[in-house]
């Protein structure tokens, strides 16, 4: 059969077609991801908070040099420049920290939230890593992924809001703001650059620490609302892998039915005859079962086995002829033979049978 060669072998024992769709397996677990990325998310928050702080600080020494120049030191300035570099240097390498972190979870959960729900997200899988790296696009396309996990997550469980549209926003929404706001400041960073002169200067830098300081509030609204929505996916998926509750309802995680695939696939049971096939636990591979044998008929008992000659129909001796005349010459023929001995027959001349009598 084509396309047989190599597919996998069923619990039957007969190959898989060679494009009979397999059901999707969990790669990887979200509960130690869901722990490292909440950890990551709340230092975000806190080291965020402390940059606000100390931009809060430069605005204030920045409108004091405005007003008031000789009430500052002369290491002010220098000191609120360092400090604001330092808090946004520290922030960036734990937010890079977390985005690593954030989509291998993001990965894993969308992987999983197909478990549950086959086939009914807005995008695939793949989307989970992909809709990152795509400008602008990415201010959109995550959001359709995070709202199929909540989705695929909650899908089939009592209780539980299979919508995935306030909490997914809730936290969408501030970090699409402090994402907007990171590019203003920015600009407005660039700006202070091309000042014409020294008072410009200093009105474009508070400028940029006032911008900070709001994007820094939203990117701190947005890790804590980013916990809440990791703690309750990751929450729920590792209830459901423990509970072995696949493909919308509570039971075993996987129910091999012919050719290996489980019956949500548009399958049926087992043939009459054929035994169920023990149920798959997570983590272990399927049971292979053997092929069922046909019963065999019962053999002959040695001492009243016939013969297979007394079981042969009689052979004609001849072909029975429709002419009488033909039939009378033939039988003469056959007695006057008596120079062929016993058992061999008198062959006969080629146009004897065919040509009828004069």
């Amino acid at each position: 059969m084509p396309g047989v060669t190599g597919s996998p072998i069923s619990d039957y024992g007969y190959p898989a077609p060679f494009a009979a769709p397999r059901p999707p397996r969990a790669r990887t677990s979200v509960a130690g991801l869901g722990v490292a990325l909440i950890v990551l998310l709340a230092l975000d928050a806190a080291v965020a908070a402390l940059a606000a702080g100390v931009l809060v600080w430069r605005h204030q020494v920045l409108g004091t040099l405005l007003t008031d120049p000789g009430s500052l030191g002369p290491d002010d300035l220098h000191d609120s420049d360092r400090l604001a570099l330092g808090a946004v240097g520290w922030l960036y390498i734990f937010l890079v920290a977390t985005i690593a972190v954030f989509i291998c979870w993001f990965w894993a959960a969308r992987n999983n939230a197909e478990l549950y729900s086959p086939n009914r997200g807005t995008l695939s899988v793949g989307w989970a890593i992909g809709s990152w790296f795509l400008p602008l696009a990415n201010w959109v396309l995550p959001l359709l992924v995070a709202r199929d996990i909540h989705r695929g997550t909650m899908a089939g469980r009592k209780d539980k809001p299979a919508g995935g549209g306030q909490i997914t926003g809730w936290w969408w929404g501030p970090y699409v703001i402090a994402e907007i706001l990171a590019l203003v400041c920015s600009g407005e960073n660039g700006n202070a650059k091309k000042a014409a002169d020294f008072t410009d200067f200093a009105h474009d830098l508070q400028t940029v620490a006032a911008t900070g300081v709001a994007a820094l509030i939203a990117t701190i609204a947005a890790a804590l609302l980013a916990i809440g929505y990791v703690r309750t996916i990751t929450k729920t998926q590792n209830a459901r892998n423990r509970e072995g509750d696949w493909y919308g309802g509570p039971g075993p995680a996987v129910l091999p039915g012919p050719y290996g695939m489980g019956y949500g696939y548009g399958y049926g049971a087992p043939m009459p005859g054929y035994p169920m096939p023990q149920m798959q636990m997570p983590g272990y591979p399927a049971p292979r079962m053997p092929m069922p044998m046909p019963p065999q008929p019962p053999a002959w008992p040695t001492e009243t086995a016939p013969v297979v000659q007394d079981r042969i129909p009689p052979v004609q001796d001849r072909i029975p002829v429709a002419d009488t005349q033909i039939a009378d010459t033939h039988s003469a023929e056959t007695q006057s033979g008596e120079a062929w001995s016993g058992d061999v027959p008198k062959p006969e001349e080629p146009g004897d049978w065919l040509t009828p009598p004069n």
